[in-house]
């Protein structure tokens, strides 16, 4: 007996029906990502980036969409560096903070917190 199968649009695997959340707005009744890669995170890290245009520093746990949101802004993200990439927010913070303390610009939450 064969049970019926769907493919993952994130892992390309074929995989029973069983291992795909219920979604009923979509026409076969499930999500189109299977119960694995909807639960494992796709970025586990904190980054910390430098846009060299515009010597800013910031921090993000999802490059890629803060690039769009800076894009939007205007400023120039082509060249972007990866200044590194950490697991706790709290040690990325430390690096771009000590980063904006040097003289890069930045969101300064120091400056903008109680004023």
């Amino acid at each position: 007996m064969t049970y019926p199968t769907k493919t993952c649009n994130k892992c390309k695997e074929s995989k029973p029906i069983d291992e795909f959340h219920i979604n009923r707005s979509s026409l076969d009744g499930l999500r189109n990502d299977c119960k694995r890669c909807r639960t494992t995170p796709t970025d586990s890290h904190y980054t910390v980036y430098y846009l060299p245009e515009h010597h800013y520093i910031g921090m993000t746990k999802h490059i890629k969409s803060r690039m769009q949101q800076h894009r939007k802004k205007g400023r120039i993200t082509q060249g972007y560096e990866i200044v590194g990439k950490y697991n706790t927010p709290v040690e990325a913070h430390l690096v771009e903070t000590s980063l904006h303390l040097l003289g890069y610009e930045g969101f300064h939450y120091y400056e903008t917190k109680g004023r």
